[in-house]
């Protein structure tokens, strides 16, 4: 159980960090990457290698990716999940091959530095739309 929440802290840092450059002042990241393929797949492919890497259980990783999505995509996490869920259930070939080559990437080490890469140099800064009244 300890482990499972030291994976998870590291995990969400791991990918909180990896798209800190694009966050909005109030931590959210860019809405084009709720819809894309490759950036949801790279989180999903990613947690699973982490998980065989550290010969975890399906449970574990289940809570493993709720928690990266929870931090990543804040309120939209279901949203996204779901989306995610349904490329994966069709065999999208570009969510495939975003998703085994993240796993293939993945280790104990979390590295994201490439797809941090990817993330900067296919989406502007969040940002946030000031309402006034």
């Amino acid at each position: 159980m300890f482990e499972a929440l030291t994976y998870k802290r590291q995990l969400r840092q791991a990918f909180s960090d990896c798209f800190e450059p694009l966050k909005s002042v109030l931590g959210n990241v860019p809405v084009p990457m709720q819809k894309d393929r490759y950036i949801t797949a790279s989180i999903l492919g990613t947690c699973r290698g982490y998980a065989e890497a550290v010969k975890t259980n399906e449970k574990t990783f289940a809570s493993i990716v709720d928690a990266v999505f929870e931090e990543v995509y804040r309120q939209n996490s279901i949203a996204v999940q779901t989306l995610t869920e349904a490329w994966l259930a069709d065999n999208d070939d570009v969510f495939m091959a975003a998703y085994y080559n993240a796993k293939s990437k993945a280790s104990k080490d979390i590295d994201l530095a490439w797809l941090q890469r990817y993330a900067q140099s296919h989406f502007d800064t969040a940002f946030e739309v000031n309402h006034s009244t």
